[in-house]
Protein backbone atom coordinates (compact mmCIF):
# COMPACT_ATOMS: atom_id res chain seq x y z
CA UNK A 1 0.00 0.00 0.00
CA UNK A 2 1.14 3.56 -0.65
CA UNK A 3 1.54 5.99 2.26
CA UNK A 4 -1.64 7.75 1.12
CA UNK A 5 -3.59 4.48 1.09
CA UNK A 6 -2.30 3.60 4.56
CA UNK A 7 -3.37 6.98 5.91
CA UNK A 8 -6.81 6.69 4.33
CA UNK A 9 -7.22 3.21 5.81
CA UNK A 10 -6.23 4.39 9.30
CA UNK A 11 -8.79 7.20 9.14
CA UNK A 12 -11.50 4.87 7.83
CA UNK A 13 -10.84 2.21 10.50
CA UNK A 14 -10.70 4.77 13.31
CA UNK A 15 -13.97 6.26 12.06
CA UNK A 16 -15.69 2.86 12.21
CA UNK A 17 -14.54 2.45 15.82
CA UNK A 18 -15.63 5.96 16.79
CA UNK A 19 -19.04 5.29 15.26
CA UNK A 20 -19.64 2.89 18.19
CA UNK A 21 -19.04 5.59 20.84
CA UNK A 22 -22.21 6.33 22.77
CA UNK A 23 -24.16 3.45 21.25
CA UNK A 24 -22.20 0.26 21.89
CA UNK A 25 -21.10 -2.30 19.36
CA UNK A 26 -18.22 -4.71 18.77
CA UNK A 27 -14.91 -4.11 20.55
CA UNK A 28 -12.17 -2.31 18.64
CA UNK A 29 -10.11 -5.47 18.15
CA UNK A 30 -13.14 -7.19 16.58
CA UNK A 31 -13.65 -4.27 14.20
CA UNK A 32 -9.94 -4.33 13.31
CA UNK A 33 -10.12 -8.04 12.53
CA UNK A 34 -13.22 -7.58 10.35
CA UNK A 35 -11.66 -4.64 8.54
CA UNK A 36 -8.60 -6.56 7.42
CA UNK A 37 -10.54 -9.73 6.57
CA UNK A 38 -12.23 -7.65 3.88
CA UNK A 39 -8.90 -6.13 2.74
CA UNK A 40 -6.56 -9.06 2.33
CA UNK A 41 -4.39 -7.00 -0.02
CA UNK A 42 -2.99 -5.17 3.02
CA UNK A 43 0.40 -6.64 3.89
CA UNK A 44 1.69 -7.24 7.40
CA UNK A 45 3.70 -3.99 7.42
CA UNK A 46 0.64 -2.08 6.21
CA UNK A 47 -1.56 -3.61 8.90
CA UNK A 48 1.01 -2.92 11.61
CA UNK A 49 1.28 0.77 10.65
CA UNK A 50 -2.49 1.28 10.33
CA UNK A 51 -3.28 -0.46 13.63
CA UNK A 52 -0.47 1.43 15.33
CA UNK A 53 -1.91 4.79 14.23
CA UNK A 54 -5.44 3.85 15.28
CA UNK A 55 -4.46 2.74 18.78
CA UNK A 56 -2.07 5.66 19.24
CA UNK A 57 -5.03 7.99 18.64
CA UNK A 58 -7.32 6.03 20.96
CA UNK A 59 -4.73 6.12 23.76
CA UNK A 60 -4.32 9.91 23.50
CA UNK A 61 -7.75 10.91 22.19
CA UNK A 62 -8.61 13.18 25.14
CA UNK A 63 -5.60 15.38 24.43
CA UNK A 64 -6.23 15.29 20.68
CA UNK A 65 -9.92 16.25 21.04
CA UNK A 66 -9.10 19.16 23.34
CA UNK A 67 -6.36 20.47 21.06
CA UNK A 68 -8.57 20.27 17.95
CA UNK A 69 -11.44 22.07 19.66
CA UNK A 70 -9.08 24.75 20.94
CA UNK A 71 -7.94 25.65 17.40
CA UNK A 72 -11.43 25.39 15.91
CA UNK A 73 -11.19 21.99 14.15
CA UNK A 74 -13.84 19.30 14.60
CA UNK A 75 -12.66 16.19 16.51
CA UNK A 76 -13.23 13.74 13.64
CA UNK A 77 -11.20 10.65 12.83
CA UNK A 78 -9.50 12.50 9.95
CA UNK A 79 -8.32 15.44 12.05
CA UNK A 80 -7.34 13.23 15.00
CA UNK A 81 -5.04 11.10 12.82
CA UNK A 82 -3.57 14.15 11.10
CA UNK A 83 -2.97 15.89 14.43
CA UNK A 84 -1.25 12.76 15.75
CA UNK A 85 1.04 12.83 12.69
CA UNK A 86 1.65 16.56 13.19
CA UNK A 87 2.65 15.87 16.79
CA UNK A 88 5.22 13.38 15.51
CA UNK A 89 6.52 15.91 12.99
CA UNK A 90 5.41 13.61 10.17
CA UNK A 91 2.81 15.75 8.42
CA UNK A 92 5.19 16.46 5.51
CA UNK A 93 5.33 12.86 4.31
CA UNK A 94 3.59 12.03 0.97
CA UNK A 95 0.21 11.30 2.62
CA UNK A 96 -1.88 13.16 0.07
CA UNK A 97 -0.56 11.85 -3.26
CA UNK A 98 -2.20 9.25 -5.46
CA UNK A 99 -5.67 7.87 -6.19
CA UNK A 100 -6.47 6.72 -2.62
CA UNK A 101 -5.38 9.89 -0.84
CA UNK A 102 -7.61 11.79 1.57
CA UNK A 103 -7.95 15.52 0.86
CA UNK A 104 -4.90 17.50 1.91
CA UNK A 105 -5.54 20.13 4.61
CA UNK A 106 -5.80 23.69 3.33
CA UNK A 107 -2.94 26.02 4.34
CA UNK A 108 -4.96 27.53 7.20
CA UNK A 109 -5.96 24.04 8.38
CA UNK A 110 -2.35 22.87 8.31
CA UNK A 111 -1.34 25.93 10.33
CA UNK A 112 -4.10 25.10 12.86
CA UNK A 113 -2.78 21.55 13.19
CA UNK A 114 0.72 22.85 13.88
CA UNK A 115 -0.66 25.25 16.52
CA UNK A 116 -2.72 22.45 18.08
CA UNK A 117 0.29 20.13 18.31
CA UNK A 118 2.22 22.83 20.19
CA UNK A 119 -0.45 23.48 22.86
CA UNK A 120 0.86 22.63 26.32
CA UNK A 121 -1.51 23.74 29.11
CA UNK A 122 -4.28 21.14 29.18
CA UNK A 123 -7.31 20.58 31.39
CA UNK A 124 -7.13 17.52 33.65
CA UNK A 125 -9.60 15.45 31.61
CA UNK A 126 -7.50 15.92 28.46
CA UNK A 127 -4.26 15.30 30.33
CA UNK A 128 -5.68 12.09 31.80
CA UNK A 129 -7.26 11.11 28.47
CA UNK A 130 -10.78 10.55 29.82
CA UNK A 131 -14.19 12.04 28.95
CA UNK A 132 -14.76 15.38 30.68
CA UNK A 133 -17.76 14.11 32.69
CA UNK A 134 -15.72 11.22 34.14
CA UNK A 135 -12.76 13.22 35.45
CA UNK A 136 -14.42 14.30 38.72
CA UNK A 137 -15.51 10.73 39.53
CA UNK A 138 -12.01 9.37 39.04
CA UNK A 139 -10.56 12.21 41.10
CA UNK A 140 -12.96 11.38 43.94
CA UNK A 141 -11.95 7.72 43.70
CA UNK A 142 -8.15 8.10 43.65
CA UNK A 143 -7.49 11.54 45.11
CA UNK A 144 -3.80 12.46 45.11
CA UNK A 145 -2.96 9.18 43.33
CA UNK A 146 -4.99 10.03 40.22
CA UNK A 147 -2.04 11.19 38.07
CA UNK A 148 -0.13 7.97 38.74
CA UNK A 149 -3.18 5.79 38.12
CA UNK A 150 -4.09 7.49 34.82
CA UNK A 151 -0.49 7.37 33.61
CA UNK A 152 -0.39 3.61 34.22
CA UNK A 153 -3.70 3.15 32.39
CA UNK A 154 -2.26 4.79 29.28
CA UNK A 155 0.37 2.07 28.87
CA UNK A 156 0.13 -1.37 27.32
CA UNK A 157 -1.03 -4.40 29.26
CA UNK A 158 1.17 -7.51 29.50
CA UNK A 159 0.01 -10.98 28.52
CA UNK A 160 -0.50 -13.19 31.58
CA UNK A 161 -1.12 -16.94 31.65
CA UNK A 162 -2.59 -19.12 34.38
CA UNK A 163 -1.06 -22.52 35.02
CA UNK A 164 -3.46 -25.46 35.18
CA UNK A 165 -1.93 -26.87 38.36
CA UNK A 166 -3.76 -30.19 38.00
CA UNK A 167 -1.59 -30.91 34.97
CA UNK A 168 1.71 -29.06 35.41
CA UNK A 169 3.68 -26.96 37.89
CA UNK A 170 4.58 -23.35 37.20
CA UNK A 171 8.28 -24.20 37.20
CA UNK A 172 7.75 -26.93 34.60
CA UNK A 173 5.58 -24.62 32.49
CA UNK A 174 8.25 -21.90 32.56
CA UNK A 175 10.89 -24.43 31.54
CA UNK A 176 8.73 -25.62 28.63
CA UNK A 177 8.13 -22.05 27.46
CA UNK A 178 11.85 -21.32 27.59
CA UNK A 179 12.54 -24.44 25.52
CA UNK A 180 10.00 -23.19 22.96
CA UNK A 181 11.80 -19.85 22.78
CA UNK A 182 9.14 -17.90 24.72
CA UNK A 183 10.61 -15.46 27.25
CA UNK A 184 8.48 -15.47 30.41
CA UNK A 185 8.67 -15.01 34.17
CA UNK A 186 6.44 -15.62 37.20
CA UNK A 187 3.74 -13.03 37.80
CA UNK A 188 4.63 -10.66 40.69
CA UNK A 189 1.80 -11.74 43.01
CA UNK A 190 -0.20 -14.72 41.77
CA UNK A 191 1.48 -18.06 42.57
CA UNK A 192 -0.22 -19.67 39.57
CA UNK A 193 0.61 -17.01 36.96
CA UNK A 194 3.18 -16.49 34.21
CA UNK A 195 3.86 -13.19 32.45
CA UNK A 196 5.23 -13.10 28.92
CA UNK A 197 8.18 -10.77 28.37
CA UNK A 198 6.78 -9.64 25.02
CA UNK A 199 3.50 -9.93 23.16
CA UNK A 200 3.29 -12.90 20.81
CA UNK A 201 0.86 -15.48 19.42
CA UNK A 202 0.92 -18.50 21.72
CA UNK A 203 -2.12 -20.41 20.44
CA UNK A 204 0.03 -23.01 18.72
CA UNK A 205 2.14 -23.87 21.77
CA UNK A 206 1.63 -27.47 23.00
CA UNK A 207 0.93 -26.39 26.60
CA UNK A 208 -1.80 -24.04 25.39
CA UNK A 209 -3.33 -26.57 23.00
CA UNK A 210 -3.45 -29.14 25.82
CA UNK A 211 -5.10 -26.74 28.27
CA UNK A 212 -2.10 -26.60 30.61
CA UNK A 213 -1.90 -22.82 30.19
CA UNK A 214 -4.80 -20.39 29.86
CA UNK A 215 -4.65 -16.68 29.06
CA UNK A 216 -5.86 -14.88 32.20
CA UNK A 217 -4.73 -11.53 33.59
CA UNK A 218 -3.12 -11.64 37.01
CA UNK A 219 -5.95 -9.54 38.48
CA UNK A 220 -8.48 -12.20 37.54
CA UNK A 221 -6.22 -14.90 38.99
CA UNK A 222 -6.00 -12.98 42.28
CA UNK A 223 -9.79 -12.65 42.38
CA UNK A 224 -10.21 -16.41 41.97
CA UNK A 225 -7.63 -17.12 44.67
CA UNK A 226 -9.47 -14.81 47.07
CA UNK A 227 -12.81 -16.46 46.28
CA UNK A 228 -11.08 -19.69 47.23
CA UNK A 229 -13.20 -22.54 45.87
CA UNK A 230 -12.58 -25.62 48.04
CA UNK A 231 -12.59 -29.31 47.01
CA UNK A 232 -16.03 -30.79 47.55
CA UNK A 233 -17.92 -27.48 47.43
CA UNK A 234 -20.86 -26.57 45.26
CA UNK A 235 -19.87 -23.44 43.30
CA UNK A 236 -21.79 -21.23 40.88
CA UNK A 237 -20.18 -18.85 38.39
CA UNK A 238 -23.21 -16.69 37.63
CA UNK A 239 -21.67 -14.64 34.78
CA UNK A 240 -19.36 -17.31 33.40
CA UNK A 241 -18.83 -15.87 29.91
CA UNK A 242 -15.93 -17.68 28.25
CA UNK A 243 -15.11 -19.42 31.50
CA UNK A 244 -11.66 -18.17 32.49
CA UNK A 245 -12.66 -17.96 36.15
CA UNK A 246 -14.70 -21.16 35.94
CA UNK A 247 -11.59 -23.06 34.86
CA UNK A 248 -9.42 -21.45 37.54
CA UNK A 249 -11.93 -22.24 40.30
CA UNK A 250 -12.32 -25.81 39.08
CA UNK A 251 -8.54 -26.27 39.24
CA UNK A 252 -8.62 -25.21 42.91
CA UNK A 253 -11.33 -27.80 43.58
CA UNK A 254 -9.07 -30.66 42.41
CA UNK A 255 -11.98 -32.28 40.58
CA UNK A 256 -14.08 -32.70 43.75
CA UNK A 257 -17.46 -31.03 44.13
CA UNK A 258 -19.26 -29.31 41.26
CA UNK A 259 -19.01 -25.95 39.54
CA UNK A 260 -21.97 -24.58 37.60
CA UNK A 261 -21.19 -22.16 34.77
CA UNK A 262 -24.20 -19.94 34.08
CA UNK A 263 -24.60 -17.35 31.35
CA UNK A 264 -27.02 -16.33 28.61
CA UNK A 265 -24.39 -16.33 25.83
CA UNK A 266 -24.61 -19.64 23.96
CA UNK A 267 -21.47 -18.98 21.89
CA UNK A 268 -19.24 -18.23 24.88
CA UNK A 269 -20.56 -21.20 26.84
CA UNK A 270 -19.74 -23.37 23.83
CA UNK A 271 -16.19 -22.07 23.92
CA UNK A 272 -16.02 -22.89 27.63
CA UNK A 273 -17.07 -26.46 26.94
CA UNK A 274 -14.16 -26.87 24.52
CA UNK A 275 -11.69 -25.24 26.92
CA UNK A 276 -12.87 -27.44 29.79
CA UNK A 277 -12.35 -30.56 27.69
CA UNK A 278 -8.77 -29.49 26.85
CA UNK A 279 -8.04 -28.86 30.52
CA UNK A 280 -9.43 -32.25 31.58
CA UNK A 281 -12.15 -30.60 33.70
CA UNK A 282 -14.61 -33.18 35.04
CA UNK A 283 -16.75 -31.32 37.56
CA UNK A 284 -18.41 -28.79 35.24
CA UNK A 285 -22.14 -28.21 34.78
CA UNK A 286 -23.13 -25.71 32.07
CA UNK A 287 -26.48 -23.91 32.30
CA UNK A 288 -27.56 -21.40 29.69
CA UNK A 289 -29.84 -18.78 31.20
CA UNK A 290 -32.62 -16.93 29.42
CA UNK A 291 -32.42 -13.21 28.68
CA UNK A 292 -36.09 -12.92 29.61
CA UNK A 293 -36.52 -11.75 33.20
CA UNK A 294 -39.40 -14.06 34.12
CA UNK A 295 -37.94 -17.18 32.51
CA UNK A 296 -34.51 -16.48 33.99
CA UNK A 297 -35.99 -16.15 37.47
CA UNK A 298 -37.75 -19.51 37.02
CA UNK A 299 -34.50 -21.15 35.86
CA UNK A 300 -32.63 -19.88 38.92
CA UNK A 301 -35.32 -20.87 41.42
CA UNK A 302 -34.26 -24.51 41.27
CA UNK A 303 -30.82 -23.48 42.58
CA UNK A 304 -32.07 -21.40 45.51
CA UNK A 305 -29.71 -21.59 48.51
CA UNK A 306 -27.78 -24.43 46.83
CA UNK A 307 -24.20 -23.14 46.70
CA UNK A 308 -21.32 -22.80 49.14
CA UNK A 309 -19.74 -20.16 46.89
CA UNK A 310 -21.31 -17.93 44.25
CA UNK A 311 -19.09 -15.82 42.00
CA UNK A 312 -20.65 -12.73 40.42
CA UNK A 313 -18.23 -11.23 37.90
CA UNK A 314 -20.64 -8.51 36.84
CA UNK A 315 -20.62 -6.83 33.42
CA UNK A 316 -19.40 -3.26 33.86
CA UNK A 317 -17.85 -0.22 32.20
CA UNK A 318 -14.55 -2.09 31.76
CA UNK A 319 -12.63 0.96 33.01
CA UNK A 320 -10.01 -1.32 34.56
CA UNK A 321 -9.13 -2.68 31.11
CA UNK A 322 -8.42 0.63 29.38
CA UNK A 323 -4.84 -0.48 28.67
CA UNK A 324 -6.23 -3.32 26.54
CA UNK A 325 -9.35 -1.58 25.25
CA UNK A 326 -8.65 2.18 25.07
CA UNK A 327 -11.88 2.79 23.13
CA UNK A 328 -13.91 1.92 26.25
CA UNK A 329 -13.00 5.32 27.72
CA UNK A 330 -15.09 6.95 25.01
CA UNK A 331 -17.99 4.51 24.97
CA UNK A 332 -18.93 5.31 28.56
CA UNK A 333 -21.47 7.92 29.59
CA UNK A 334 -23.31 8.72 32.82
CA UNK A 335 -26.52 7.03 31.71
CA UNK A 336 -24.71 3.80 30.78
CA UNK A 337 -22.97 3.85 34.13
CA UNK A 338 -26.36 4.02 35.88
CA UNK A 339 -27.63 1.15 33.71
CA UNK A 340 -24.59 -0.95 34.62
CA UNK A 341 -25.11 -0.30 38.33
CA UNK A 342 -28.78 -1.30 38.12
CA UNK A 343 -27.87 -4.56 36.33
CA UNK A 344 -25.11 -5.23 38.86
CA UNK A 345 -27.54 -4.85 41.77
CA UNK A 346 -29.90 -7.32 40.08
CA UNK A 347 -27.11 -9.86 39.54
CA UNK A 348 -25.98 -9.48 43.14
CA UNK A 349 -29.54 -10.13 44.36
CA UNK A 350 -29.65 -13.26 42.19
CA UNK A 351 -26.32 -14.45 43.53
CA UNK A 352 -27.41 -13.91 47.13
CA UNK A 353 -30.53 -16.01 46.53
CA UNK A 354 -28.33 -18.87 45.23
CA UNK A 355 -26.02 -18.89 48.28
CA UNK A 356 -26.50 -21.33 51.17
CA UNK A 357 -26.91 -20.03 54.72
CA UNK A 358 -23.34 -19.75 55.96
CA UNK A 359 -22.08 -19.53 52.39
CA UNK A 360 -20.16 -16.75 50.69
CA UNK A 361 -20.43 -14.63 47.59
CA UNK A 362 -17.50 -13.11 45.68
CA UNK A 363 -18.51 -9.94 43.83
CA UNK A 364 -16.07 -8.62 41.26
CA UNK A 365 -15.84 -6.24 38.32
CA UNK A 366 -13.11 -5.02 35.99
CA UNK A 367 -14.07 -1.46 36.93
CA UNK A 368 -12.29 1.35 38.77
CA UNK A 369 -15.47 3.26 39.64
CA UNK A 370 -17.10 3.30 43.06
CA UNK A 371 -20.56 3.45 41.47
CA UNK A 372 -20.05 -0.09 40.14
CA UNK A 373 -18.22 -1.39 43.18
CA UNK A 374 -18.56 -0.07 46.74
CA UNK A 375 -21.96 1.54 46.07
CA UNK A 376 -23.43 -1.70 44.68
CA UNK A 377 -22.23 -3.61 47.74
CA UNK A 378 -23.64 -0.98 50.12
CA UNK A 379 -27.02 -1.13 48.39
CA UNK A 380 -27.14 -4.95 48.58
CA UNK A 381 -26.22 -5.05 52.27
CA UNK A 382 -28.88 -2.46 53.06
CA UNK A 383 -31.51 -4.65 51.37
CA UNK A 384 -30.39 -7.99 52.92
CA UNK A 385 -30.02 -8.00 56.69
CA UNK A 386 -28.89 -11.66 56.78
CA UNK A 387 -25.68 -10.75 54.93
CA UNK A 388 -22.49 -8.98 56.03
CA UNK A 389 -19.29 -7.73 54.46
CA UNK A 390 -16.30 -9.99 55.09
CA UNK A 391 -12.92 -8.26 55.31
CA UNK A 392 -10.98 -9.34 52.23
CA UNK A 393 -7.58 -9.24 53.99
CA UNK A 394 -7.86 -12.60 55.82
CA UNK A 395 -8.85 -14.17 52.48
CA UNK A 396 -5.68 -12.72 50.96
CA UNK A 397 -3.62 -14.27 53.76
CA UNK A 398 -5.34 -17.61 53.28
CA UNK A 399 -4.56 -17.52 49.55
CA UNK A 400 -0.88 -16.76 50.18
CA UNK A 401 -1.32 -13.17 49.01
CA UNK A 402 -0.71 -11.36 52.30
CA UNK A 403 2.21 -9.49 50.69
CA UNK A 404 -0.07 -7.89 48.06
CA UNK A 405 -0.05 -4.06 48.25
CA UNK A 406 -3.19 -2.64 49.90
CA UNK A 407 -6.28 -1.57 48.00
CA UNK A 408 -5.75 1.43 45.72
CA UNK A 409 -9.17 2.94 46.53
CA UNK A 410 -12.31 2.43 48.57
CA UNK A 411 -12.67 0.75 51.99
CA UNK A 412 -9.72 -1.36 53.14
CA UNK A 413 -12.03 -4.34 53.69
CA UNK A 414 -12.52 -4.46 49.90
CA UNK A 415 -9.81 -4.74 47.24
CA UNK A 416 -9.33 -2.41 44.29
CA UNK A 417 -6.48 -3.59 42.09
CA UNK A 418 -4.94 -1.12 39.63
CA UNK A 419 -2.09 -1.11 37.09
CA UNK A 420 -0.22 1.59 39.03
CA UNK A 421 -0.25 -0.14 42.40
CA UNK A 422 -0.43 -3.83 41.48
CA UNK A 423 0.80 -4.03 37.87
CA UNK A 424 -2.32 -5.82 36.63
CA UNK A 425 -5.70 -4.83 35.20
CA UNK A 426 -7.96 -2.62 37.26
CA UNK A 427 -10.16 -5.07 39.16
CA UNK A 428 -12.45 -4.91 42.19
CA UNK A 429 -13.31 -7.82 44.49
CA UNK A 430 -15.11 -8.19 47.78
CA UNK A 431 -16.49 -11.11 49.79
CA UNK A 432 -19.97 -11.21 51.35
CA UNK A 433 -21.12 -13.84 53.88
CA UNK A 434 -24.64 -15.08 54.51
CA UNK A 435 -25.66 -15.75 58.08
CA UNK A 436 -25.76 -19.42 59.03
Amino acid sequence: MTPAARLAAAIELLGSIEDTFGRGGPAADVLVERYFKQRRYAGSHDRRWIIGQVYAVLRTRGMLVWRLRTVGLAPTARWEVLLHLAGEGALEAPWFEGPYAVPAPAPEERAALVRAAALETRPDWARHNVPEWLESRLAARFGAGLDEEMAALSGRAPTDLRVNCAGISRAAALAALAEAGVAARPTPWSPIGIRLEESRNIKGLPLVRKGMLEVQDEASQIACLIAGAEPGEQVADLCAGGGGKTLALSDMMAGRGQIFAMDHDRRRLGALKARAARAGMRNLQIHRLSRGEEKRAHQLTRFAAAFDLVVVDAPCSGSGTWRRNPELRWRADARKLEDHAAAQRTLLDEGMALTKPGGRLAYMTCSLLGEENDAVIASALEAHDDWHLADVRPYLERAGLGHLPPSAAGPEAMLQLTPARHGCDGFFITILRRAA
